[in-house]
């Protein structure tokens, strides 16, 4: 049996994680609860995990989940992205923009 007391020495995963894992709603594996232990059977925690391993894609990256985001919605208003080059830093431009100082302090 796999508690948060043991969960981390047999799969890896910290036991807050398990505990989050357990109490989702529609967690389909029978949990025991001993007070404020709760206990699943390893061997089927560990094979629902690798069923859970083998059927997520592949994950992408946040920036390319925006840039396709962004793409479908220029899409749907019949527009196409153009592309730009990178700026270093979010600024102005030093040449179309004058710098402002504060007056001095009296």
């Amino acid at each position: 049996m796999l508690s948060q007391k043991n969960v981390e020495s047999v799969t890896g995963i910290p036991a807050r994680v398990f505990l989050h894992t357990i109490r989702a709603p529609g967690f389909p594996l029978p949990v025991t609860k001993l007070g404020k232990l709760r206990l699943v059977r390893r061997e089927v925690f560990v094979a629902y995990l690798q069923a859970l391993a083998s059927d997520r894609a592949p994950r992408r990256a946040p920036a390319e989940d925006e840039r396709i985001g962004v793409t479908a919605v220029l899409a749907a208003a019949g527009l196409e992205p153009v592309r730009q080059p990178r700026a270093g830093r979010a600024s102005a431009s030093s040449g179309g923009a004058m710098r402002s100082r504060l007056p001095p302090s009296r």
